[in-house]
């Protein structure tokens, strides 16, 4: 067989780079959109003339020179997102594999069709742009298909070890036929992508347990809180009942009383305790029974912890949402502002408002708290210590709605957005 030429440095260089890449649209960045940019193309420059300019370096050198090329990949992912060092040496890995395997595909693909053709040829970069625009290409599209969780993986050290060394073994087995000595040839070529391929496939199956794992984590955690608010309001309904049956008693109780008292000022006492009870009839009552169970329980609730809640609802506006998903929504929220509230030492500044209505064939809901606090918001934008409005923000993204925090003037804003049904 004819002895074939090995992938130019410089294809490798652009293999590495992309496969890189193809990884970050999910992260953090630590720094600006314009620094971010500055700096991979500062290291995209840096390791391509790292791989050039080591291309003829002799054989013993070449793993140091190959090792050294995965540690500025390492170290730009590490320095230039946020995330952990774990997290790079996981994501590190599945670039170098899938690096390995374009490049590798590409030029088998080179070498049977024009092997004596220079890699800068026309022909040679316009095969080059196709290959690794159709592999870097499919593989984005499948990653980006996939359903994500809310938040980047959470990379254990056995995780990041397991990938680490499958791509070393992938790695170190696809290369066996390129030993001093041996002779490069079009079948040396095929176990290498076969293998790569096998080593991409591999830490797939891998990532995608660890993406289920986290799924499946997220699901628990928003049942979790979506039974806790369900059960809430099931004893708030409870209750409820039992206080409206109270005050009814009450009512009669007070006519009795009236039909037996004929003072004067026995009378306006008792005209305004009926006064307070038609203004306690009246309060939250949206027109959705459910909604006007949850306000009510919250507002018992504020009045013990001297809060003062203010509410201007039009429940019918929320009659799309199943009792389970109101509970969430609306009782997450409330639970953030009054916990907000509660905080305040002040009791004068113990401050909730509450408001749904319709906005523009939307249906907005608006809870706000007086805080002097801005709350601290991860990378998501949510409040760092209030785990619980990640659940509530998929319940929302699932009706097609939207979700944001806002904090201006000492007020902390949370605003939910739903498209109203049609037949609203």
């Amino acid at each position: 067989m004819t002895a074939l030429p090995d992938i130019p440095r410089l294809y490798t260089a652009l293999a590495e780079c992309l496969a890189v890449l193809l990884f970050t649209p999910g992260l953090v960045a630590r720094f600006s959109r314009r620094a971010t940019v500055a700096i991979t193309l500062v290291w995209a420059v840096v390791l391509s003339a790292f791989l050039g300019l080591t291309d003829n370096v002799p054989g013993p050198f070449w793993i140091p020179c190959m090792v050294a090329a995965i540690g500025l990949s390492y170290l730009y992912l590490w320095g230039t997102w946020s995330i952990t060092l774990l997290e790079a040496g996981y994501h590190c890995a599945r670039a170098f594999i899938v690096a390995e395997f374009a490049a590798s595909i590409e030029w088998q693909f080179h070498c049977y069709l024009w092997p004596s053709r220079s890699p800068v040829h026309p022909l040679s970069l316009v095969l080059l742009g196709v290959v690794y625009g159709v592999v870097f290409g499919v593989l984005s599209g499948l990653q980006h298909k996939l359903p994500q969780p809310t938040e980047h993986l959470q990379i254990s050290g056995s995780a990041a070890l397991t990938a680490v060394m499958l791509a070393l073994t992938a790695f170190a087995v696809s290369n066996l036929g390129f030993l001093p000595g041996s002779e490069i040839n079009m079948s040396v070529f095929s176990i290498r992508t076969l293998v790569d391929f096998s080593g991409v496939l591999v830490l797939a199956v891998q990532h995608e347990q660890l993406r289920e794992n986290a799924l499946h984590n997220e699901l628990a955690a928003m049942d979790k809180v979506l039974h806790r608010q369900y059960e809430q309001y099931k004893r708030s309904k409870e209750g409820v009942k039992l206080i409206n049956r109270r005050y009814h008693e009450l009512k009669l109780q007070l006519a009795i009383i009236r039909q037996e008292q004929d003072q004067a000022k026995q009378n306006a006492a008792l005209e305004a305790i009926e006064e307070n009870i038609r203004q306690y009839e009246a309060e939250n009552k949206t027109g959705n029974p459910v909604l006007d169970t949850i306000l009510t329980a919250k507002t018992m609730e504020c009045q013990q912890e001297n809060i003062n809640i203010t509410c201007v609802a039009d429940g019918r506006m929320l009659g799309f949402l199943t009792i389970r998903e109101l509970c969430t929504i609306v009782g997450v929220a409330l639970d953030n502002a009054i916990a907000a509230a509660r905080a305040q030492p002040d009791p004068e500044k113990r401050l909730v408002k509450v408001a749904v209505y319709a906005q523009g064939g939307f249906v907005m809901l608006r809870f706000e708290h007086y805080t002097e606090t801005p709350p601290e918001l991860g990378p998501d934008g949510l409040p760092l210590q209030d785990p619980d409005l990640k659940s509530l923000r998929t319940a929302v993204q699932q009706h097609g709605g939207s979700m944001t925090l806002h904090w201006e003037n000492n007020w902390c804003t949370l605003r939910i957005l739903f498209p109203l049904p049609k037949n609203k």
